[in-house]
């Protein structure tokens, strides 16, 4: 046998044997202290001989032994008590391997702005999220360095990933399932990818962090800020309006009117620069998100033109939000300074009976024309 294979079984041993909190762990440690105690005391009551410091020969109880019956039967009763925790013990460990063979991990990491390679989203899944790894890199980049020139390319790249996690899923229980996401990929394609994944159950969600420049889970804590509301009054009468969601910046007046005509309902952060590592924060937003579109919804809006500057977490975890079948139809734009146009094209998600994601161009205010 290996050096390393006997170091690790003894090490293992021992950390089960002084750490474990199992009953099995106690009947076995329970056993040992009383074979020593009953072994310790025989030969102590047994003893016969010098003890230093005092000259001559002492004995020490001899008529006090335990009788051999006594030894041994309870010797024998000790050994089976460690012989059947130990295989308790072996047994549990063996469903538990079993079980976490089961287990598996989906990581699914969105690339888009950035033609580097940079870290991967699978190596800083952290040890917490138990199961068999299988990562799956969703490339939409065009080899532009974060400039998209055929959107309309990047939406079967989206639904080849959701046809993936359909595959890898089969045959498992769900319980036994999580997927993790973590993405820089454009708001519109961030927004269709948590569309698509909002009924895949158990996902975590990581963004990255750019001062650190590492991955990182949302395991920050709640700061209390929330949206502020404006607009809802003046879209009243309105079939179409602007949504305007500032989280990370604002989104300026001027820009939107470079490409709409529609009233703008406004969600506003009032400190863009609260942290957003809280995802117990990112699901209160969520939830304003969702109330808004239902108010929307029940004031007769037919279509809401999203705008979003937020992260990519935010993002996506606001598509979750969604619901495809009761809320408006729905088009999420990409901003671009250089152009006249400054949101010259969304994406128009698959809700409100749209079979399929498809790309829409605005070449100026109230123009459209559809793709994909």
């Amino acid at each position: 046998m290996h050096w390393d294979t006997v170091d690790f079984v003894i090490r293992s041993a021992a950390g089960w044997f002084f750490r474990a909190r199992h009953a099995e762990s106690w009947i076995f440690r329970g056993a040992v202290a009383v074979l020593i105690a009953i072994h310790g005391a025989n030969w102590a009551f047994s003893y016969s001989g010098p003890i230093w410091g005092t000259p001559g020969t002492v004995e020490i109880g001899t008529a006090g032994t335990i009788p051999d019956g006594i030894l041994w039967g309870v010797t024998m009763i000790c050994a089976l008590l460690m012989i059947g925790s130990a295989v308790w013990a072996w047994r549990r460990y063996s469903d538990e391997q079993e079980r976490l063979s089961r287990k598996k991990v989906f990581v699914i990491e969105g690339r888009g702005l950035r033609d580097d390679d940079g870290s991967p989203l699978k190596a800083a899944v952290p040890d917490s999220i138990v199961g068999t790894r299988m990562d799956y890199l969703l490339d939409v980049r065009q080899r532009k360095d974060g400039l998209i020139v055929e959107p309309e390319d990047l939406l079967q790249p989206i639904g080849t990933m959701k046809t993936w996690l359909h595959q890898a899923q089969k045959g498992n229980d769900r319980s036994d399932l999580t997927t993790v996401y973590g993405g820089l990929t454009a708001v519109p394609l961030t927004f269709l990818t948590g569309v698509l994944l909002d009924d895949e159950g158990d996902v975590v969600v990581m963004d990255w962090d750019r001062t650190a420049s590492r991955w990182r889970l949302l395991d920050g804590s709640d700061d209390g800020l929330r949206f502020q509301i404006t607009g809802i009054e003046e879209a009243r009468s309105a079939r179409e309006v602007v949504l305007a969601i500032s989280a990370s910046y604002t989104v300026k007046s001027e820009d939107l009117a470079t490409t709409f005509t529609h009233p703008v309902v406004r969600m506003t952060l009032r400190d863009s620069q609260s942290s957003h590592w809280s995802q117990a924060w990112q699901s209160a937003l969520a939830d304003q998100f969702l109330g808004i579109l239902k108010q929307l919804d029940a004031m007769g809006v037919d279509r809401i033109h999203l705008v979003l500057a937020a992260q990519n977490s935010v993002v996506f975890n606001l598509a979750r939000r969604y619901d495809k079948r009761n809320l408006p139809k729905l088009i999420v734009y990409q901003y671009e300074r250089p152009q006249e146009a400054r949101y010259p094209w969304g994406i128009e998600m698959p809700v409100a009976g749209a079979p399929a994601a498809r790309v829409v161009h605005l070449a100026r205010a109230g123009t459209q024309s559809h793709t994909g």
